[in-house]
């Protein structure tokens, strides 16, 4: 960042200027370096995940809600189940609460081990298929995030 100010009117005029008590004008000066010191965004991280079925919620910690229409596509998550089994993810939804619920292609089984992955593909701030906050902040990427599996166990026959 660099700023710029030149002092249009003249030393000792009056007007848009910047000048001292006396009325002495500043120096005009050119592409002045500036030091940025705007702290960065908070970061968009995972904070749990339960599955229950084939309903699989990954809640976030975000200082912002996240945004709800940055969802274009599949958005980077991969789920595995028993044996380290791919299961397929068939849609995600960013909901008002700062979770992102997943529709599993099968639903889990009681006791199962399940593991949920999501790349941030996109980088911080692009858009299109990223979970990210409402000023743009992406997720950052988490690897096989234990799930707590809260499928209730078959009815006796």
């Amino acid at each position: 960042v660099t700023v710029s100010y030149t002092d249009a009117a003249g030393d000792g005029a009056s007007g848009s200027v910047i000048q001292d008590s006396a009325g002495t004008d500043a120096s005009s000066f050119q592409n002045q370096a500036v030091t940025n010191n705007t702290p960065a965004p908070a970061s968009v991280t995972v904070r749990d995940a339960t599955v229950n079925g084939n309903q699989l919620v990954v809640a976030f910690n975000a200082s912002n809600d996240l945004d709800l229409t940055a969802i274009t596509g599949n958005p980077g998550f991969a789920v595995t189940g028993a044996n380290n089994s791919p299961i397929t993810v068939s849609s995600v939804r960013v909901n008002p609460d700062k979770t992102v619920t997943l529709t599993l292609a099968r639903a889990v089984t009681n006791g199962e081990t399940v593991k949920v992955s999501y790349t941030d593909a996109a980088g911080d701030g692009a858009s299109g298929s990223v979970i990210q906050d409402s000023v743009g902040t992406d997720a950052s990427s988490f690897q096989n995030q234990a799930v707590t599996n809260n499928t209730p166990a078959p009815a006796p026959v």
